[in-house]
């Protein structure tokens, strides 16, 4: 029998910017406020776009599920 898993919900949310965290990590910005991780290295998923400034600023502006902000029921 599988496990049943959760949906994780959240709302999509625009790239305003990124920064680099205290360990280097690429972190986005998001326009409600809230933050993401957007990792380029394994295990997690690979986001090669992130460790250029091209990269980053061809994604400004895409959407990302900000898992901190819940849809209106």
């Amino acid at each position: 029998m599988k496990p049943i898993r959760a949906k994780i919900v959240g709302t999509l949310r625009k790239i305003v910017d990124f920064h680099l965290d205290e360990n280097l990590d690429w972190v986005a910005e998001l326009e409600c406020g809230h933050r993401q991780y957007v990792r380029h290295d394994p295990p997690f998923s690979r986001a090669h776009w992130v460790t250029t400034a091209q990269g980053r600023l061809e994604h400004l502006g895409q959407e990302l599920n900000c898992l901190a902000c819940r849809p209106a029921d």
